[in-house]
């Protein structure tokens, strides 16, 4: 079971006005809720061996030569509500206003929905409230407390930080009868460790209410050429991997001077299983390969993500849709029930579609 305790652990998220200078961030307005079973921020050390004595008694000692600090993180997805003006704006959740937003294009054009599509290379905001588009800070810096002793307001605590971080890796972990969780795996550069006794009694943990998403919308779509084939899916992972890098450099005493990315490869693996047949009266059963590809397709969940409690656009409701996909299933008719273990890469239809989108009403 995944909880958190604030007294133990917080953390704190914001994006950089400037890359790899600390944004500073705020306790009580830059809170992350996430969960205890987060890895956080782990240091990732380079070192050199001593070099061979010489004819004249010289050896080189041991060094550091890079310090390459990465952070994972599991949010159980979560939404805030519409905003007061426009009432039908959602709020942004700090997982989406700062992790997804600096790899990506979130689009308020509609003032009704807040579209997430991966765009490391520009990423940016569309609104038309008044009509903008605006570029999105692309680096963050974090705040990790993870312990304590003595009070919450003064006692010593421990902080690990990193700043100039970037995405490398997105994941929707979508399990039915469980909470929807976004994996985030961020590379960024080192900051020394410290203790320190900042207050933090006025962690909001991003104002989060008990509204997180349960997958039990299993009903998973697929439009193929031949027809509608309807998969009841287990579990589905879309995995949004931006390719990041830690560039080495000797700007810093670390040895890293940057941190890359390239543009969004989107891939999925699934587990569902048979219930309906394929259109245009081919049945997948009856097929004789013990494989079966489907070259253009697209993946929707047929019914949003919502918590329990909360009706259908209210600021909470969540939908993961690629619009073209390529499928290959492999398939076990041993059971009661036939098995389709999937794999899956979303491809751009042309080249102003994105591969993926996840919409927050």
């Amino acid at each position: 079971m995944c909880g958190l305790n604030p007294r133990s652990r917080l953390v704190l998220a914001k994006l950089e006005a400037t890359p790899g200078t600390d944004a500073n961030p705020v306790v009580g307005t830059d809170d992350l809720f996430v969960s205890m079973d987060s890895p956080g921020i782990k240091l990732g050390v380079t070192q050199v061996g001593n070099e061979p004595a010489s004819p004249t008694g010289y050896e080189l000692p041991a060094a550091i030569a890079t310090i390459k600090p990465s952070a994972t993180y599991r949010i159980p997805l979560y939404g805030k509500g519409f905003e007061i003006s426009p009432a039908t704006a959602p709020v942004l959740p700090r997982w989406l206003s700062v992790f997804l937003a600096s790899c990506g294009h979130v689009d308020r054009s509609t003032d009704t929905d807040v579209v997430w599509t991966p765009d490391s290379i520009f990423p940016r905001t569309t609104s038309t409230t008044p009509a903008t588009v605006s570029a999105n800070d692309c680096t963050f810096t974090i705040y990790d407390y993870l312990a304590r002793s003595g009070s919450v307001a003064s006692g010593t605590k421990i902080l690990q930080s990193m700043v100039g971080c970037r995405v490398a890796q997105v994941r929707f972990v979508l399990t039915v009868g469980q909470w929807a969780f976004l994996e985030v795996d961020i590379l960024g550069l080192s900051v020394q460790p410290v203790g320190t006794t900042d207050d933090l009694s006025n962690a909001d943990l991003d104002d989060v209410r008990t509204d997180f998403v349960r997958a039990n919308a299993a009903q998973s779509e697929f439009n193929f050429t031949a027809g509608s084939y309807v998969l009841q899916s287990q579990s589905t992972t879309w995995t949004i991997d931006f390719g990041a890098t830690q560039e080495e450099g000797d700007s810093t005493s670390a040895g890293v001077a940057t941190v890359g990315t390239r543009q969004a490869l989107v891939t999925a693996s699934m587990n569902p299983i048979q219930n309906d047949g394929l259109g245009g009266g081919m049945d997948i059963t009856q097929l004789s390969a013990a494989q079966f590809e489907q070259e253009d397709g697209t993946y929707g969940m047929a019914g949003s993500m919502t918590p329990e409690g909360r009706s259908v656009d209210t600021g909470y409701t969540l939908r993961v849709a690629a619009p073209a996909v390529q499928l290959v299933f492999d398939y076990d008719t041993s059971g009661s029930v036939v098995r389709l273990p999937t794999t899956a890469k979303a491809v751009s239809a042309d080249s102003t579609t994105p591969p993926i989108s996840l919409t927050l009403s």
